[in-house]
């Protein structure tokens, strides 16, 4: 009876020294963990200070890309790229915000090009008109909004629209109207427009580089240009084509077309 009690109690010691052994691998194995994991967060900390304080990853250059309107000078005062700035370090959204303030700039690209070259490529919005404004110009674009004011000196081959700058619903319709001429393979296109004025009891009238004033009124503008492309060939081969001509088309039952140096009306 006592040497199985004593038996099983070396049994218990010898198992205790076995798990205990056991415990004592998995207790250092845990330290050893911890400290590959410090090892590595401190090293990875060491990396990134070195990393973003290397000349190596200094900016010395940024490239801009399609400025036109905007200057490369005016881009990179709105990036605010300080002196000797880490490349890595740059928040590439918040300059792109700050890019886009400019009215003329649509849309921004920035990217790295490592170690030390930043990329800087903008879209511009395209001006579509000139608005008259307390005998200003302004530029507008096709969503209808001024861009910037015409400078003295500055030339701009574009309509200039008069008469209607403080009413939304016709400058909706005016957009409609432009984009109507821009796309007409026929006379007269965009280029050939001088001035466009609206009003918002008569509509559009155009006012061309060739002699001639044309009222289309409100709507189908499309519809009446081509009536117009009819109406000149016909005036061409009568060789009456000559002079300053206004057309109306605002009533497409009933167009006027009338001539400068005579008074006589006639319906076509």
């Amino acid at each position: 009876m006592k040497k199985s009690i004593k038996s099983k109690m070396e049994t218990k010691k010898s198992r205790l020294k076995r798990r205990s052994g056991k415990i004592f691998f998995e207790i250092i194995k845990v330290f050893l963990l911890i400290g590959i994991v410090v090892a590595s967060a401190a090293f990875m900390v060491l990396a990134y200070n070195y990393t973003i304080s290397s000349p190596y990853f200094q900016i010395e250059r940024t490239v801009v890309k399609g400025c036109t309107q905007v200057t490369e000078k005016e881009i990179l005062a709105l990036a605010c790229i300080k002196p000797s700035q880490n490349i890595l370090t740059v928040n590439l959204g918040e300059m792109a915000r700050n890019i886009k303030v400019n009215p003329w700039i649509g849309d921004v690209s920035i990217g790295r090009d490592l170690p030390n070259r930043l990329i800087i490529e903008v879209s511009e919005k395209k001006a579509i008109a000139l608005v008259k404004r307390n005998k200003s110009l302004y530029f507008m674009d096709s969503n209808g909004i001024i861009l910037k004011k015409l400078k003295n000196g500055e030339k701009a081959d574009l309509p200039i629209l008069t008469g209607f700058h403080e009413n939304t619903a016709l400058a909706k319709k005016f957009i409609e109207l432009i984009a109507c001429l821009s796309s007409n393979n026929g006379f007269p296109e965009i280029r050939d427009v001088s001035e466009i004025h609206g009003d918002k009891l008569f509509g559009f009238s155009l006012f061309t580089n060739s002699n001639l004033s044309l009222h289309l009124g409100f709507e189908n503008y499309g519809g009446k240009l081509q009536l117009l492309k009819l109406i000149m060939t016909d005036l061409t081969r009568r060789n009456l084509n000559k002079g300053f001509f206004h057309i109306d088309l605002s009533n497409t039952s009933m167009i006027v077309v009338q001539r400068k140096d005579i008074s006589k009306k006639c319906e076509v």
